[in-house]
Parts: C-alpha cells; sequence; structure tokens
C-alpha cells in the first residue's frame, strides 16, 4: 500500500487509515476475536496506519489495538490519537 509522508516531520502513513473506534464497541459490541480478526485482516492489507482514542470503549480500543500491534515491530506502523 502506497505511503505519504507528513509534511516535513519523516512520518509515513498508509493511504488507507484504520479508525479504532468500532473496536472500542462505540456503536456495537464486538468480541475480542472479531477485534482480532479485523485488525490481522487490515494488517494483511497492508494498513500501517492506526487511530485510536481514550474516548473509544473508555480505553478499550487502545487496549485491544495495543494488544494485536504487541505483536509486530515498532518501526512497522504509526498511532494517531
Amino acid at each position: 500500500m502506497q505511503s505519504n509522508q507528513i509534511g516535513k516531520t519523516g512520518v509515513r502513513v498508509t493511504e488507507v487509515s484504520f479508525g479504532g473506534a468500532s473496536i472500542g464497541n462505540l456503536y456495537r459490541e464486538a468480541s475480542d476475536a472479531d477485534v482480532q480478526a479485523v485488525l490481522q485482516a487490515a494488517w494483511d492489507l497492508g494498513i500501517r496506519y492506526f487511530d485510536t482514542a481514550p474516548h473509544y470503549g473508555r480505553g478499550l480500543s487502545e487496549v485491544r489495538l495495543g494488544r494485536f500491534l504487541s505483536a509486530h515491530n515498532r518501526e512497522d506502523f504509526v498511532i494517531s490519537t
């Protein structure tokens, strides 16, 4: 997947990002297994830019995303909030 540099920062993000609201159960409940499966599918498609926030499930999105990303090298992805 193509990535773009953010201004002059040197930070590169993929053109498509993964928004974490849904994995924090914002609109409907999702199981841990379903969340890990959807994150894996996003990763397999080349998404390396993830957005999450404490508002999403009172931190649930961050916990779930962190659990998934802990298996990957930190330099291979970008997180924003």
